[in-house]
C-alpha cells in the first residue's frame, strides 16, 4: 500500500481520535499546572439600617468593559498535584497520627482492590461460561448467549441501581437472609458496600469476557485437538496445551480492557454509596470538580489516574510487544 492511500486511509479515523481525544487530554494537563482567581476591588456601598443609612466598603470582582469578571491566571507548576497527593511543605508543621488518610491515597487503595479482586474473576467466570454454551446443544446456544449478554446489555447506572435495589435494608437480599437469621446492613458498612461495588463490576464485566472466548473457542484448530485426543491426552491437558494458549491473545485484550475500565470505575461508586465508606480516583476527581468547584484541582486528579491507567497496562504492553516482535 502506497504511503499516500494508507493516510488516506487512516486519515478520519485518526483526525477524529485527535479532536475527541488528544486534544481533551492536552487540555487537562494545561488546566491542572495553571489557576485562575477573580480580581477583586473595593467598593463603596449604601446600607440601609433603621438609623440611617451608612457607607460602607465591600469587596466585590472587578469588570472588565465588556461586563465580565476579569481573573488572574498564572502558571502553578505541580503545586495541584502536591494538594491532591497530600504533599506538604517540609517546613509545614507535619500531621498527627490521628488526622485521616489522604482522600486521593484511600480512593487509590480501593481502587486498585476493585481492579485485581475483579480481573480473575471476570476472566475466570467468562472462560467458564464460554466453555459451558459452547458444548451446549446448537439448539440452546442463542438463547444461553442471550441470557448471559443480558447484564453488559444495561446501562452501568441502571446495572448499578439494581444491585443497590436488591442490597437495601428492606430489598429482596436483606430479606431472604432475615428468614435464616443473618441481618446485614448492607449499605451502612464499609466493607459490605465495598463488596456490593466489587459484585458488581464481576456481574457487569463477566458477559463481555463470556461473549470474546466464546468467540475464540469457535477458532480452535480442531486438527490440534483431534491429534491430542489420538495421542491420550486427557481434557483438562488439551485445555491446558492447545485452548488457553490459543485464547492467550484474547485473554491479554481482556485484562488490557479490564484494566482501563475498572481503575476508571465510577457509577457503582456514585450510585451504591455516593463516596460514604469508600471512593475511587475517578470520583475523587468528581468530587473535587463538584464540590471544591475547582477544575484546575480536579485536572490534576484526572492527569493522576490516566498516569495510574498507563502505570498498570505497561506490563501487559511490554508482553504484547516482545510476543508480537518474536513472531516477526
Amino acid at each position: 500500500m502506497k504511503t499516500k492511500t494508507f493516510f488516506q486511509f487512516i486519515g478520519p479515523s485518526l483526525a477524529l481520535m485527535l479532536v475527541l481525544m488528544a486534544a481533551p487530554l492536552v487540555l487537562t494537563g494545561y488546566l491542572s499546572v495553571r489557576n485562575c482567581s477573580l480580581q477583586m476591588e473595593l467598593v463603596k456601598a449604601q446600607e440601609s439600617t433603621p438609623f440611617g443609612t451608612n457607607e460602607i466598603l465591600s469587596h466585590q470582582a472587578k469588570l472588565g468593559s465588556d461586563g465580565k469578571a476579569l481573573e488572574n491566571c498564572g502558571f502553578v507548576g505541580l503545586d495541584y498535584y502536591r494538594k491532591v497527593l497530600g504533599i506538604t511543605d517540609s517546613s509545614a508543621p507535619k500531621a498527627s497520627a490521628t488526622q485521616p488518610k489522604n482522600e486521593f491515597y484511600a480512593a487509590l487503595q480501593f481502587t486498585l482492590i476493585y481492579v485485581f479482586v475483579t480481573l480473575p474473576f471476570v476472566l475466570g467466570i467468562g472462560f467458564l461460561l464460554a466453555l459451558g454454551v459452547n458444548n451446549v446443544t446448537q439448539k440452546l446456544k442463542g438463547m444461553f448467549i442471550s441470557a448471559s449478554l443480558l447484564p453488559f446489555i444495561i446501562t452501568p447506572v441502571v446495572a448499578a441501581l439494581s444491585i443497590k435495589w436488591l442490597f437495601r435494608d428492606n430489598g429482596l437480599v436483606p430479606y431472604l437472609l432475615s428468614q435464616v437469621g443473618i441481618q446485614v446492613f448492607w449499605m451502612a458498612e464499609a466493607w459490605s458496600a465495598r463488596l456490593l461495588i466489587i459484585i458488581y463490576g464481576i456481574w457487569h464485566v463477566v458477559p463481555f469476557a463470556f461473549i470474546v472466548l466464546y468467540a475464540g473457542l469457535q477458532s480452535v484448530p480442531q486438527d490440534s485437538l483431534e491429534a491430542a485426543t489420538i495421542d491420550g491426552a486427557s481434557r483438562w491437558q488439551k485445555m491446558r496445551f492447545v485452548t488457553l494458549p490459543h485464547l492467550m491473545p484474547l485473554i491479554v485484550f481482556l485484562s488490557l480492557i479490564h484494566l482501563m475500565d475498572a481503575y476508571r470505575v465510577f457509577e457503582p461508586v456514585m450510585v451504591l454509596t455516593q463516596g460514604a465508606f469508600t471512593a475511587s480516583v475517578q470520583y475523587l476527581t468528581y468530587f473535587i470538580l463538584l464540590q471544591e468547584n475547582n477544575p484546575f484541582k480536579a485536572s490534576a486528579a484526572a492527569v493522576l489516574t490516566l498516569i495510574g491507567i498507563l502505570i498498570l497496562l505497561i506490563p501487559l504492553l511490554v508482553k504484547t510487544y516482545r510476543e508480537q516482535r518474536g513472531g516477526m
